[in-house]
Parts: structure tokens; C-alpha cells; sequence
């Protein structure tokens, strides 16, 4: 198998999704419907960091919860350049915004996922740091909002994710893989990399011109149902 980091840089969602299928896994276990808002250059693959945040009430000191996230800005969560996802609880303010994206990128996070909403959009997009968001806003979460968890297990859109676990995200959204089947999991995807590449040569490289449905008919016959 191919270096780890290699294989990284080759996979795209369409190669995730059919290795995921091909390890049993049905779309609403590892699929999740949410897309690149802000500082998208290219497909993400890494290692969650998991956050969880909440709705305070208003009889809780604010200022103490929201001391919770400066614990977890430490260079030892971020060590693996994870991409960090937040399950919000919320569809009101914004739950991030180019501040923070300018911490989790200096501390070597590769983006953030979240089913809330962020803001500061054309900022982040200076960046250059990937932003996967429900939408955008203006509206500050101060006294209203905080981060209440980190490393944590969460759910965004019925998938849940933990900490560690391979996340792959895209224009076509966001591929959760368990961390104890990356290894299964890179093997499938190396293997339909071969099978995908393989069809496009053959596609490409028609040097003697064979009429499509003969090149296609070969390739099944040679790589199976691309």
C-alpha cells in the first residue's frame, strides 16, 4: 500500500463514498450534507479534533464557559493538523469566525466543519483556511453561545464523529471514516484509485481507436465495474 500521506493527497469524496459502500457502511452512518462557505482551495483529509457547543443560560456565568475553549488552543491537540468540527446546537448567531479561523490555522488545523453558522466570510476566504458551515451570519454569540466541550463524541446531521476519527470534505460535503476502520478504509480506496485511474488512461490513451463501448467492455472485463 501506498505511503499513508500519498494516498491523503489522491482521495477525493467520490473514492471515499465507494470505500465506505464497499466496507458496508450505508450514506447516513459517514455522509454529511454540508459544504465549503469560505477559504476552499481543494479536498481536506485529516484527523478529527471534535468540539461541542451550546445555548448558555442565562442564570450560568458566561464568562467562566466561555473560558472552556482557551483550554483546548494548546499546539498538542493540533500536533496531527486536524480539522476541527463543531456540533452547534444552534441555527441563531455565528459560532465562528475569522479570529478563530486564524487560530485553529496558526495552530495547524486544516479547517473546520460545523452544522452552525460562521461569519467574517470574505476575511476568512483571505485566509485561505476551509470553512464548511449550515450558513452565515453576523450575529456575535457572545452572552448568548459558547463551546462548552472539546474531544469529545458529537453528532452533526445523525453522523456521529469522535476524535481521531478520518474526516474527508469536499464541494460534494463531508465523509466521516470510525477511526478503527482507516486502515480497511485506505486499502478500498487505493484499490478503486487503481480501478478509477486505470479507466481514464484507457479512456485517454485510445490509441487505436477503438469505438467507447469496446474500451469500456474491456475495462470491466479487466478492472470490474468501475
Amino acid at each position: 500500500m501506498k505511503e499513508i500521506k500519498s494516498i491523503y493527497n489522491d482521495i477525493y469524496s467520490g473514492v471515499a463514498y465507494d470505500a465506505m459502500r464497499l466496507l458496508g457502511f450505508k450514506s447516513e452512518q459517514f455522509y454529511i450534507n454540508i459544504k465549503p462557505i469560505a477559504g476552499y482551495d481543494k479536498t481536506i483529509v485529516g484527523p478529527a479534533f471534535t468540539t461541542y457547543g451550546e445555548v448558555v443560560s442565562s442564570d450560568i456565568d458566561y464568562a467562566k464557559v466561555d473560558n472552556i475553549r482557551l483550554e483546548m488552543y494548546k499546539k498538542e491537540f493540533f500536533k496531527n493538523e486536524p480539522i476541527v468540527l463543531l456540533q452547534a446546537n444552534d441555527d441563531y448567531v455565528a459560532h465562528s469566525g475569522d479570529i478563530t479561523s486564524l487560530i485553529y490555522k496558526t495552530l495547524g488545523a486544516k479547517g473546520f466543519i460545523t452544522d452552525g453558522n460562521v461569519r467574517d466570510i470574505d476575511t476568512i476566504d483571505e485566509l485561505k483556511f476551509p470553512i464548511f458551515a449550515r450558513d452565515t451570519n453576523p450575529i456575535d454569540a457572545i452572552d448568548y453561545w459558547a463551546l462548552t466541550e472539546f474531544n469529545t463524541d458529537i453528532v452533526i446531521k445523525n453522523v456521529k464523529i469522535s476524535t481521531d476519527d478520518l474526516i474527508i470534505a469536499s464541494k460534494d460535503g463531508v465523509i466521516r471514516v470510525p477511526k478503527n476502520y482507516i486502515d480497511a478504509f485506505l486499502k478500498k480506496a487505493e484499490m478503486i484509485l487503481h480501478k478509477e485511474n486505470t479507466a481514464r488512461l484507457m479512456i485517454i490513451d485510445n490509441k487505436n481507436k477503438m469505438d467507447m463501448t469496446d474500451i469500456l467492455n474491456k475495462l470491466v472485463e479487466e478492472e470490474g465495474r468501475w
